[in-house]
């Protein structure tokens, strides 16, 4: 056999083999902000931070057992992480299964849509697309 040109990363899951999160990071780094940091809103709620517009990627079909930290872990080799969120919903505490991961540059957050984007973890398929501004949906 010779070797392929994908990595281990980017290779399909066989029958019975399940995904493992990354372990390391790009760099060896965590940033001080990166495992789902929050701000508080003026309501005194609280947000995920996020990167500038275009960094900010929304991610459907999580498995259920995915943490912040999972997903950290997952998209940490396509760039500097700002902040990574599952959603959990807060009657049955059981994630959503979708989250957010937001970058410092666009350049990070395209090349992990186009890497993550349809891959699959278990027998869930990612959808990995950008965040859409709030104002983005209003017809005027």
């Amino acid at each position: 056999l010779g070797t392929s040109s994908l990595s281990a990363f980017q290779q399909p899951l066989g029958l019975g083999q399940h995904f493992m999160p990354f372990q390391g990071t790009a760099n060896g780094t965590l940033s001080e902000n990166q495992s789902g940091g929050k701000i508080k809103t003026t309501d005194g709620a609280y947000k995920p931070s996020s990167g500038p517009d275009g960094a900010n990627l929304f991610i459907y079909h999580l498995p259920q057992e995915f943490s912040d930290s999972d997903l950290t872990q997952t998209f940490q080799p396509f760039g500097s992480i700002v902040s990574a969120k599952v959603f959990i919903d807060k009657q049955t505490n059981l994630s959503k299964c979708f989250g957010f991961v937001s970058y410092t540059t666009n350049e990070s957050a395209h090349s992990a849509i186009q890497a993550m984007n349809g891959f699959q973890i278990g027998n869930k398929r990612l959808k990995v697309q950008l965040k859409k501004p709030k104002d983005s949906s209003k017809p005027y």
